[in-house]
């Protein structure tokens, strides 16, 4: 029988946790940000919604809708903590996705609130995390690696990335899409090698609204779906399909 007690607890651990990060944000006067560099989408590069310049979150709808993937990251933590589910995939890799999901948000919502270049900088670097957690644990799966082995080269290519966007912030957007796409096609190779037994419907929900949310976040990017002062943003929604591709991400990889 499905037990909700474990799911009222992480949905009100979510919602303090979400209510501390945005009371934080708030309490930061605006200047705090004038005083730092801007993030390199301004001043009118910075997707839809309009930027306030005059207030603490000077975009509301994408800094809070950038919460869902902490509140996912917090369920996948915890699911781990209680060890609930045998798998392949280990605590230690659930730690690491649930981590970096909760970078994800955390990072996210410091960028929207602050357009500045930090707050760019970590909004993209829990994306890094995540997608290349899904690469190396592919190859470690391919080539055996021992847990050592795999977390070195998952740091290094992490800090690799973490340069090349400190180098070239122009190309943050294309490393993601090209280490996701390595990771996507690594995992098609572990399939056909290994043909791990995973329930792959977990696998097709997360793809499909993955690919969802990147369609409504170019609608969004090019102004096609705009309104700047609406709270129904397309990039909001990005956010929260791409939590929800996140979860789905994580069921299928502890299914096996």
């Amino acid at each position: 029988m499905f037990n909700r007690a474990p799911w009222t607890k992480i949905g009100w651990v979510s919602l303090v946790l979400g209510a501390v990060i945005l009371l934080i944000l708030t309490a930061i006067p605006p200047s705090v940000w004038d005083a730092m560099s801007p993030a390199s989408c301004l001043p009118d590069g910075c997707f839809c919604e309009a930027v306030s310049v005059s207030q603490p979150i000077r975009q509301p709808a994408n800094t809070i809708s950038s919460l869902g993937f902490a509140a996912v990251g917090l369920w996948i933590l915890i699911e781990a903590w209680r060890g609930s589910r045998r798998s392949a995939f280990s605590p230690n890799h659930q730690i690491m996705l649930g981590v970096s999901a909760i970078v994800i948000g955390v990072g996210s919502a410091f960028y929207h609130a602050s357009m500045t270049f930090v707050g760019q900088f970590f909004d993209i670097f829990g994306m890094y995390l995540l997608t290349s957690l899904m690469w190396v644990y592919a190859l470690q799966r391919l080539n055996e690696w021992r847990m050592w082995t795999a977390a070195a080269v998952y740091f290094g290519l992490n800090a690799a990335l973490t340069l090349l966007q400190i180098g070239l912030p122009e190309t943050r957007r294309y490393a993601f899409a090209v280490v996701l796409l390595l990771a996507l096609l690594t995992e098609a190779v572990v399939w056909r090698k290994l043909r791990p037994a995973r329930e792959y419907r977990w696998f097709w929900a997360g793809l499909f609204t993955f690919a969802a949310a990147y369609l409504i976040w170019n609608l969004d990017n090019s102004g096609a779906w705009c309104d700047p002062d609406s709270w129904l943003q397309g990039h909001a929604v990005w956010h929260i399909l791409g939590a929800a591709a996140t979860a789905c991400l994580w069921r299928w990889y502890v299914s096996e």
